[in-house]
């Protein structure tokens, strides 16, 4: 070869040593490249290969699910752990009307989370038909609108049964109306005091134009109140509702609650001089206030926004009308119960520590849901974890903005660490 360089180098007239000085040069640089562009090379090839960024995944649907797995819930700084059961369970509930709409929702997303594992499968019968039907043992799981009431509990305690509750989500009952001519837009919502409304339903303030509900209405809109007979509508079931409104009634008038009283089921004097008619759950009543004029009635929060009802602003404690909203039933529940008592013990103080509470922008009409639970329902092991997950995720995850349906309000943290407590000590992790 190196004659042929040599010949190659004669004849462009470079001489043999210096050629060959060149082309060793050239080599040089040529091994510097080559070894520089491996050095750069070479981890690249060593690297995954990635076409897009990858998001980052929730804690809930980064975790394996699977029979008998452990799955963690997160409200706050407070974390729980579940253990799921070991094949598909189907939980029964059923009560609370107030609550169905949450319910529902609830159910829906805990069997995403679970895979399909869990099916919650609850029933809106109303908190009076709940708790009979828990009590009998025809459900997994009772809900109502004030806990278990002293006739059942005392029912309970001559069984000697062991069982527990626990408030699950908060709410309003709210004043809903159906009234002809009523222009919202320049007299803004009905205006009423607690003493009005009960004495529409006691039946002594029949007419729209009666003077002490013009007195609470604008200046300029109270010629707008027809002489129309006020259509007072009311549940006709055993309700959570009713017994939360007569709860309130009971409060703000001495005669009601000397003469009508409070619970799932009331009388109703209203009914009697004709303009009074009752509904069948939170639904039944929505359903006839939207198809009766003149009419007015009470149902969970929900079920106004749901079924697009203009709501009715309320006088409370301090003397101010307030629309029900997060803050204003927010602020009776910074003002009642900060703490619970044995979750096998009557309850019947409970609810009245968030009705008609002081403050400016306070709303005055406040509960909560309870949930009921016989604790031998551990005999079936994978029920109670079952159950126990899906409460778990209720009181923790469930309580989140993503998972509260408009009209409810997630329940203080302090009664949230309670109610965890009692389910663990009722049903295990």
């Amino acid at each position: 070869m190196s004659q042929y360089v040599y010949l190659y180098l004669i004849g462009y007239g470079i001489n043999y040593g210096d050629g060959m000085r060149l082309v060793l040069v050239a080599l040089a640089i040529s091994v510097v490249i080559i070894a520089v562009g491996l050095i750069y090379y070479i981890p690249l090839l060593q690297k995954p290969v990635q076409s897009s960024p990858q998001p980052v995944q929730n804690i809930q649907t980064s975790q394996q699910v699977r029979e008998g797995s452990e799955m963690k819930f997160i409200f706050g700084d407070i974390v729980v752990s579940a253990i799921l059961p070991s094949g598909a369970v189907t939980i029964t509930g059923g009560g609370s009307t107030f609550v169905n709409v949450q319910m529902q929702a609830w159910a829906q997303k805990f069997r995403s989370v679970t895979n399909g594992l869990v099916t919650v499968n609850y029933q809106s019968i109303g908190s009076g038909a709940g708790e009979a039907k828990w009590f009998d043992r025809s459900l997994d799981f009772g809900a109502s609108d004030i806990p278990i009431s002293n006739a059942t509990y005392s029912r309970l305690v001559a069984a000697k049964a062991d069982f527990i509750q626990i408030p699950i989500v908060a709410g309003s009952v709210v004043i809903i109306y159906n009234l002809p001519g009523w222009d919202e837009n320049r007299c803004g919502p009905l205006r009423f005091s607690g003493d009005v409304i009960a004495d529409i339903y006691l039946g002594k303030i029949i007419y729209w134009d009666d003077p002490r509900v013009k007195e609470l209405q604008l200046d300029t809109c109270r010629s707008l109140l027809p002489h129309e007979p006020i259509r007072a509508i009311h549940r006709s079931d055993g309700s959570g509702t009713t017994a939360v409104f007569t709860l309130y009634l009971s409060d703000v008038s001495e005669e009601w609650r000397t003469r009508i009283g409070y619970g799932y089921t009331v009388e109703w004097p209203r009914d009697a001089i004709g303009y009074g008619e009752g509904g069948r759950g939170n639904e039944g009543v929505s359903a006839k206030v939207r198809g009766t004029a003149y009419s007015i009635g009470y149902v969970e929060y929900a079920y106004a926004i749901v079924n697009k009802l203009p709501t009715a602003l309320l006088k409370n404690r301090d003397g101010n009308f307030v629309k029900p909203s997060p803050e204003t039933v927010g602020e009776a529940l910074k003002r009642g119960a900060k703490s619970l008592p044995p979750p096998n013990s009557y309850w019947g103080d409970v609810p009245k520590s968030f009705i008609n509470r002081e403050g400016p922008n306070t709303y005055p009409i406040v509960g909560m849901t309870y949930i009921f639970i016989y604790k031998d329902i551990a005999k079936n092991p994978d029920t109670a974890k079952a159950l126990s997950a899906f409460l778990k995720w209720v009181l923790t995850e469930g309580q989140k903005p993503e998972n509260i349906v408009e009209g409810y309000i997630p329940l203080p943290t302090e009664l949230v660490r309670i109610a965890i407590t009692y389910v663990e000590q009722g049903l295990g992790g």
